[in-house]
């Protein structure tokens, strides 16, 4: 671990980040993203899994079926932590992946954290992609 990331994650931060930081609570800060793949659902979750441990996230909990997924994506210089839940459904052609996000409860909101967010989901739904046509 870098000494970046272990100074994003100290307890000084998680402690006094957000009260240094200005909040704007009216801003709705949810995102989506979605993409059909021609992979089965069960290979797709997988893939997510690997790719959620790659990324540096944290799998947050899983559903017995593994085709719901909670991540929370690791903080980052310019964002906190983001609530992410990714649905897999079955498709004739294979699966339907849709991603949604917003900023965890608790931490302080920007002005841009929805188009930041939906750029984000956006990326984790490309890399999602790269990844399943990789293996």
């Amino acid at each position: 671990m870098s000494a970046m990331d272990k100074f994003l994650n100290s307890k000084f931060i998680d402690q006094y980040g957000a009260a240094l930081a200005p909040s704007f609570d009216f801003v709705n800060t949810s995102a989506s993203a979605e993409l059909d793949l021609p992979i089965p659902p069960e290979a797709v979750s997988a893939g997510v899994q690997q790719l959620v441990a790659d990324l540096g996230h944290t799998l947050a909990g899983v559903s017995p079926d593994q085709l719901e997924l909670a991540v929370i994506t690791k903080k980052t210089m310019m964002s906190w932590e983001n609530a992410t839940g990714i649905e897999i459904t079955p498709t004739p052609q294979g699966s339907h992946v849709a991603i949604f996000m917003q900023n965890m409860p608790g931490r302080p909101k920007a002005l841009l954290d929805g188009k930041k967010n939906k750029k984000m989901a956006q990326k984790l739904a490309d890399q999602i992609q790269a990844s399943a046509h990789g293996a």
